[in-house]
């Protein structure tokens, strides 16, 4: 008797048309073949990133005013400034974040040897002021 290999067919749930499993993608976590076959797999991707382009370019709106495409040249001028404004206090409130971190370091070595905090006449309140002017 021969062997005859038995091929097995699975149902693309897109086009409806029986193929073999070489068709198919093959899921690598179960090992089964997956429920599109490769060309409708491939035309449903594509019709997929094509809308999603679309819709990405044409839905989104900004939630802030592009300063590039003011015509207005005090209005630009003035966003430019807050901008700029906006820059410099986030750039000041990372710097103290770091100072003060820096001081606690410091600090926390310090109390630890018993040479700041001895006289219990300065609080870490008051030292963190003196170093902020």
């Amino acid at each position: 008797m021969k062997n005859s290999e038995v091929q097995t067919l699975f149902v693309c749930g897109c086009c409806k048309r029986s193929l073999p499993a070489s068709a198919f993608y093959i899921n690598k976590k179960t090992g089964l073949p997956g429920n599109y076959c490769k060309e409708c797999r491939k035309t449903v991707s594509r019709n997929h990133r094509k809308n999603e382009k679309r819709s990405l370019a044409c839905d989104r709106e900004s939630n802030y005013p592009v300063i590039t495409s003011t015509e207005d040249p005090t209005l630009r001028r003035e966003l430019i400034l807050h901008a700029l404004e906006t820059v410099a206090a986030s750039i000041e409130r990372k710097r103290r974040k770091v100072r003060e971190s820096a001081f606690e370091c410091e600090s926390g070595a310090e109390s630890r040897s018993g040479s700041v905090f001895e006289s219990g006449s300065e609080s870490k309140s008051e030292l963190q002021s003196e170093l902020a002017d």
